[in-house]
Formats: structure tokens, sequence, C-alpha cells
């Protein structure tokens, strides 16, 4: 590859890297950044002799002043310092590459492509950055090295030549265009230096103390779903679309998470209050009791249904026999953190705080603007049907919100509540008899159908008697409520797809759900609320498990290395750290005991076997005698063989004159040296340019000079003698 070419190439590697990190995040309008991905592309061609910069110099002054302005106005007027800047900085690498003239046009090429990878870094927390940042790395030192060596060269062609400006832009131009300065060696070797400096950063990052992203970031727009929200309103028209982005992953044990497990509630937000089709949250509802726990570097917050504080012993004692599970919670319009059924127990970096406003309904609550990573400890199982059973007894105070009814519930409703009940004994019972009546009596559907101004759980149990998780939620709140239940609907998410490559479940937008949950006083040792899902199960209501065909399988893998950046670079903090830390220690202790278990079993096997080892050592040691004596005493260190020695261009430009002396009939014999052959060749021919070729040979061959003007005289010398030749079989052919 030609040198300049070469330089090129890398500098727009290092541009291009730089670029995709700062644009594939999503940060930059994506229109924006496919246009300046296409000018980028296109300045390549942009240089003399196609274009004069001079004529063009007044179009990008004034473009760059306009794009300025504009970027200062729009920042005061959006307040969005970053995103307006990196858009900025797209316009300044587009009018840098098409204006490169000089050293200082390469330099700031190259201070622009930092500056993208350093915004990139807020804009772009995935994955991407991570692969772009390898090849800025790779491509910066193959860029920045061959800059460096086109500089010296340049400058010393301008000290060298100040006098002749017309020869120093001869050498110049043909040390540019030689091929011989940089090659595939080049760029294996800085290639393999640059990665592992890489991988020394990398190791330099695990190891220094870290706070985390949270720290830093309070804000962020979060991801808006059509599934999940704070509020509940029935109705409407369309089709409910099956929504794959990942909103969560969840480190779960595998028995809860594996393939074959049955799906979890991961529950979010929960309503008190039913009204005109809407499920809210009123300031008379309970509020989340619990309490909490501050440490220097993480929280924990213990839920009480029981009403009463726990101490310390205790909630260890919860801990353990609950089920844990590591939460990785992307951003959501939402601050509400997830858990799986019932959470009791919720812990977070202490960098993280909560909201403002009291939680109610035992909801969980934390104002984060980025990815957050929180633990929670959850109950699974439900209290023994015979154990809810025999609950009784008055509800806690302020819990008659969980039993409001508005005046529009239709009164056959309110019948077909009592009929579905009329022979349940208990409240469980009752429960019961009305989930299964809703998934046996009515039908799951994705298709929404406007009420028209009918109370909507009315319209949905008798004329439509089809709808989405949503509706039947709330008609078993509703019908549960009518016999005296106390229900609250909760919405959240239902299962997910489980990856078998790092034991996590990716909980999808596509997966959100509602549910409700139902009070059962002094069952579980002071109360508990259990989970009912009235909804039908069918392929049509969940995006399932996952696939398992390869497609599939590539996809889980691929968000496996997405979810690892998460968790060690963008997430990456002190507790991470330290969590890391004694991994690696355990794994170190691990292999020791390992490898000195080994050892000692070894030495047992050779004691116990002591003949077979002795006659084995004996064989080694007449092995290797029998090879010192063969070398004899006096014999030398063995060398290693030398690599063939790799011949120079003006080689082979006079192994091209040879053969083609060779079809004239004078082939040099294989006893002659190339001078004896052009003595023999005089007697026929003009010796001047053979001669003065083979001299050339060795010097390139034998005397090391193998620079670009040795090579170019060479090649005019063949040229002549080529054309020599040419002339000597044209006059052999004319007649007489």
């Amino acid at each position: 590859m030609r040198f300049a070419v070469a330089h090129k190439a890398a500098t727009y590697l290092v541009v291009g890297f730089a670029y995709l990190a700062m644009v594939a995040g999503g940060g930059i309008p994506p229109l924006l950044g496919f246009a300046g991905a296409t000018a980028l592309l296109a300045s390549w061609w942009w240089e003399p002799p196609r274009i004069r910069f001079e004529r063009w110099n007044w179009v990008w002054t004034t473009l760059s002043i306009f794009a300025l302005v504009y970027a200062l106005l729009t920042a005061i007027v959006t307040q969005d310092f970053l995103g307006v800047g990196a858009q900025f900085l797209v316009w300044l690498i587009i009018a840098k590459a098409y204006n490169r003239r000089s050293a200082r046009d390469w330099q700031q090429m190259y201070l622009l492509a930092f500056l993208m990878l350093v915004a990139g870094s807020v804009l772009n927390p995935d994955l991407t950055y991570g692969l772009c940042f390898l090849g800025f790395v790779v491509s910066a030192t193959w860029a920045l090295t061959l800059f460096h060596l086109r500089r010296e060269m340049e400058d010393n062609l301008l000290v060298k030549h100040a006098a002749d400006r017309a020869s120093e832009r001869v050498e110049v131009r043909r040390i540019l265009d030689s091929r011989r300065i940089v090659g595939r060696r080049f760029f294996l070797g800085t290639g393999l230096l640059s990665f592992g400096v890489f991988l020394g950063a990398a190791i330099v990052f695990l190891a220094l103390p870290r706070v985390g992203i949270g720290f830093f970031i309070k804000s962020k727009s979060g991801l808006s779903l059509s599934g999940f929200s704070d509020g509940v309103k029935l109705g409407g028209h369309g089709v409910i679309k099956q929504d794959s982005t990942i909103v969560m992953r969840v480190e779960i044990d595998a028995r809860y998470g594996g393939r074959e497990a049955p799906e979890i509630h991961w529950r979010g937000v929960a309503f008190d209050q039913y009204r005109d089709g809407h499920w809210t949250r009123t300031l008379d509802a309970p509020r989340t009791n619990q309490t909490l726990e501050e440490s220097p570097t993480r929280d924990r917050r213990t839920l009480l249904y029981q009403g009463r504080a726990l101490p310390v012993p205790e909630i260890e004692r919860l801990a353990q026999r609950a089920i844990k599970q590591e939460v990785w919670l992307e951003p959501l319009d939402s601050d509400v953190l997830f858990g799986a059924s019932l959470p009791r127990i919720v812990e977070y970096g202490h960098t993280l705080r909560r909201r403002t406003p009291i939680e109610r309904n035992d909801e969980i609550r934390l104002e984060h603007g980025a990815t957050v990573h929180y633990t929670v400890w959850s109950e699974l199982a439900p209290p023994p049907p015979d154990v809810l059973r025999r609950s009784s007894g008055a509800l806690p105070s302020g819990f008659d919100v969980y039993l409001q009814l508005p005046p529009e519930i239709t009164q056959r409703t309110r019948e077909l509540a009592a009929s579905i009940t009329r022979d349940a004994p208990t409240a469980y019972d009752k429960a019961e008899a009305i989930q299964a009546w809703l998934t046996t009596n009515l039908t799951y559907t994705l298709q929404l159908e406007d009420p028209g101004g009918r109370e909507p759980v009315d319209f949905f149990l008798f004329e439509r008697r089809k709808g989405h998780c949503e509706y039947f939620a709330s008609a078993f709140a509703i019908l549960a409520r009518a016999v005296g239940l106390p229900v609250r609907q909760v919405n959240g998410f239902l299962g997910g797809e489980w990856n078998e490559y790092q034991g996590y479940v990716a909980v999808r937008a596509g997966d959100a759900h509602s549910w409700d949950e139902v009070y059962f006083p002094d069952a579980g040792g002071g109360g508990t609320w259990v989970t009912f899902d009235p909804t039908p199960g069918g392929d049509e209501e969940m995006l399932g498990r996952g696939g398992s065909g390869w497609r599939a399988r590539l996809g889980r893998f691929l968000d496996t290395l997405r979810f690892q950046w998460t968790k060690w670079v963008i997430e990456y903090d002190l507790v991470a750290q330290l969590e890391l830390f004694k991994s690696a220690g355990r794994a170190i202790k691990a292999a020791g005991t390992a490898v000195k278990e080994a050892l000692v079993g070894a030495k047992d096997a050779a004691l116990a076997r002591w003949p077979i080892t002795l006659a084995l050592a004996l064989a080694v040691a007449a092995l290797i005698a029998w090879r010192v004596r063969r070398r004899g005493p006096g014999a030398p260190p063995l060398e290693r063989a030398e690599r063939p020695r790799v011949r120079s261009t003006v080689a082979a430009t006079y192994d091209g004159v040879a053969k083609a002396y060779a079809k004239a009939g004078l082939a040099r014999a294989a006893t002659e040296t190339p001078r004896e052959h052009a003595d023999r060749i005089g007697a026929h021919d003009d010796v001047g340019p053979i001669r003065s070729l083979i001299e050339l040979y060795y010097a390139a061959e034998w005397g090391g000079a193998r620079d670009g003007a040795v090579e170019d005289r060479a090649a005019r010398l063949a040229a002549e003698i080529h054309a020599a030749l040419r002339l000597r079989r044209r006059r052999k052919r004319l007649p007489g």
C-alpha cells in the first residue's frame, strides 16, 4: 500500500470509529448521523488534483459561521449543551475532512475524533462504544505513527532542498507514493501492541476505585412503554404491540428463571381507586411500611407487610430464606423498582436517593436517571390454601380503600359477582371462583375496542367478552370488591426470556402485564397479600421464554455481551469492584489448592509405583546422554535457521531483463556471473545499459542500496534494454 494511502486510511479509521462511538447511542438524530457519515465517506476523494481548496474557502467559512450560530442558539433554547455540542462536532469533522491540506489539518482531525470519543462516552452507554473504543485505540496507533513519519520526512526534505523547491516537491511526492515504507508487518505489529495497551488500560480501569455512573448522571430520558405505565385507562382502539425491547435483566436462581420454570410476576406499581375506567393511586392509600438502613456504600429497605418492625437478625434470616434477585433496570419514564412477587428487602447503592413523595401500596420507588443496579429478596410462594382459608379478622387501618367501588358499576356486574361466589364459603374460595370464571368464560385478545361511553368492565363482561390483561385484572378487582374482598390492581411484567449463557432473565417491554393482589388478614404471621392472575394463558399473550433456533440463541449471546458491558463498565462501582476482587481471590485460592492437590497426588503416585518412576527417569537420562555423545564434545550450540532473505525490487527487474535476453538467444549460462554474461552480450549489442543494471543489482542485493532512487533508475534501464531488444527483433524480420 502506498504510504499516503496508508496514512489517509488510518486517519479515516480513527475518525470513523470515534464518529460511530458518538452516534450509535442514539444521542444524535438518525438523519443527521447518516448524512454526516455519507459526507465523511465522500470527502475521501475531495483532494488535489480533483479539487482546488482555495476556490472553496469562502463556502466552508460561511457554512461554519452559520453552523456555530445555529448551535449556540439551539443550545440556549433547549439547554441540551451536550447533544447540541455533539451535533456541532459532526459539522466540524466534516468541514475539516474537506480541508485537509497540511500537517495542522491532520492534527485537528485527530483532536476532533478524540472529542467525539469523549462525547460518545456519555451519549452511548451500549456495547458498541466499547468496540469502537478498541478500534479507535488500534487505528490511532497506526495513524499517529504514520503522521509522525510523514511530518519528519517532509520537514527533513524542506531543510535538505530549501534552495530547490521543485526538487522538494518531487521528493515528497515520491516518498508518499512509495510502497516500501509500510506493509502488513507494520500494521500487524502496531495493532497487536495497541491491543496490549487496551488490555492494560482495562486492567487499570478495573483496579482504580470507582463510584459508578449514577454519581454523575442524575437525569436521563427514560423509555416509554406501551404495555407498562404508571396508570391504567381502559378502552381505546388498535392492537397492542409485542415489543422485544429489553427493560431489565434479572439474575436469579435457575429454578425460578430457567426455560421450563413457571413465569414470575415482576411487581411494579399498584392502584387502589377505580373510577370512569381509570385506575389511580389516592392519598388515602396506605403508605409503604418499611425500615431503612444506611451504610457508606449500600442502603437497605425492608418492607413490613405484617406492620411490625423487624430487628436486624430477623432481617438477615428473612434474606436467607427469601429468593434473591440481582436486577439491572433500564431507565424508564417511571421511578418504580421491580421485584418478583412480593418484594421484602431492597438494597441499592448509597449514592441513589428516594423520591420526596411518600410511597404507597407497597411500591418501591427510587430516583434514577441511568441503568440502575439493585438487589431484591422476595417471597415467591404464598401461604398454603388451608392457611388462607382460615384467614379472618378485621382489616388494618386504611385498608378500606381496597374495597372502594364507584357508583357507575352496574347492577348486573354486582349480581354476577354474587352469582359466581354463591357457593364459596371463604374469602380465598371466592377469589379462586372469580379467577376461574374469568379464565374459563372470557377470551384474551390484543385487539382493542372502545366501549363507546359504556362502563368498561360491564362492556367487557357482558358484551365484548374478550380483552387484554388490564381488562381481566380490572374485572377481577371489581367483582372481588363487590363481594367484600380487599383487592388492588398491580402493573408490572410477567415472565421474560431466559438467557442460558449468563443465567439471567431478560424482561422485555412486551412482557408488560396486569394482575391483582388480595389481602388476607392474619395469614402469613400477621396478614399478607396474595397474587391472583385471572388472564388466560396463550401464545398470543406473551413473547414467551424465547426461541431455540440459532437466531434466537445468537440474539441472547449478543445480549449477554451488552449485559456484561453494562455490568462491568457502565455500572461498575466500588461494591462491584470489591466483589470482583473477592471473586479473583477465591479463584486464585482454588487454583492454588488444585495445584497443591495435583502435586501431592503425583508424589503419592510416584512413591506408590517407584519401580516405574525409576525406570522412566533412567530412560530420560540415557536419552540425554546419547544426544550429547552424538553431537560430540566440541560441537557448537544449535542455532535457529535464518529466515530466507527477501530479494529487492531491483533483483526482480534484473530477472525480467535476463529472461528477455534468454528469449533473444542470449541466455545466461548456469556457470556465468551476471558480469560475465554482460561481457558476452557486448559482442552482439550495446552493453552499457545492462552493465549499469547489473551494478545496481549488486548494490541492492549485497550492498543494501534499497531506496526509491535506485529502484527508479533500474526501471528506466530495464525499459531502455527492452526497447533495444524489440528494435533488434524488428530488424531481424526485415528482408535482406
